[in-house]
């Protein structure tokens, strides 16, 4: 009767796993981490460079807070004394004005800050509007930003109206772009932001004494926005 043969089972011992999945996550992983620290770098911004400038805007409007506080009490003894000095009042309450437009445009900023450090900040925004005298009488140049508040690489377009409100003969009166010498209104077309320059002239018996400009940006992915900042506080 012949035997029955039986198959030894084989042992089979279980090799490394394959290593090349954890490698391919750890690249996934740390291209993911560039590509955001790319974008937070070409945004423009640091939060720990945003954060020490926060520092430094509220430091300089505690300061202010402190001038002006001193400039309103010499002005009070100024018009308490029997005999009041006009000339030095008036210098007083000017130099009470420029600090109070001051401190609200840093407080301004340090919103805009802490905005972009939150992550809130989204559509456009009016930034270093400066004004300096020129040659001529009543004659300043204009320069200011607008940049985009996000990471899109959306293109802006559209316009601006450029105001400058102040008095007349004693009465309020805006000037429009016409009434302000420039041919053309602003146009913008940009990504991420765009510079902006010209010349104002203003009758010689006009006081400027706000900027504003309106932003109406084209189609429906950006909102309308607009930008009111003293005269005084832009005059460099």
């Amino acid at each position: 009767m012949p035997r029955k043969q039986f198959k030894t089972p084989k042992i089979v011992t279980p090799g490394r796993r394959p290593v090349w999945p954890w490698l391919a996550i750890l690249v996934v992983v740390g291209g993911a981490w560039l590509a955001y620290d790319y974008g937070r770098r070409s945004a423009g911004y640091y939060a720990a460079a945003s954060t020490q400038r926060i520092q430094a805007l509220e430091a300089r409007i505690s300061t202010l807070e402190g001038e002006c506080q001193e400039q309103r009490e010499l002005a009070a003894r100024y018009q308490r004394a029997s005999q009041i000095d006009r000339a030095a009042a008036q210098a007083v309450q000017e130099s009470l004005k420029s600090l109070e437009a001051e401190r609200a445009e840093l407080q301004q900023k340090v919103v805009m800050l802490n905005s972009l450090l939150s992550g809130k900040v989204s559509g456009l925004e009016v930034t270093e509007i400066k004004v300096g005298r020129q040659g001529e009488p009543a004659t300043y140049a204009l320069e200011f930003s607008i940049s985009k508040r996000g990471k899109g690489e959306e293109r802006v377009t559209g316009r601006l109206e450029l105001q400058v409100i102040g008095r007349r003969d004693g009465k309020k009166t805006v000037l429009k772009e016409k009434q302000l010498g420039l041919k053309q209104p602003f146009k913008m077309g940009f990504k991420h932001f765009q510079r902006f320059q010209g010349v104002v002239r203003f009758p010689k018996d006009f006081t400027p004494e706000q900027i504003l400009i309106k932003g109406l940006p084209a189609g429906k992915k950006f909102k309308k926005f607009e930008k009111r900042v003293a005269w005084s506080a832009a005059l460099g």
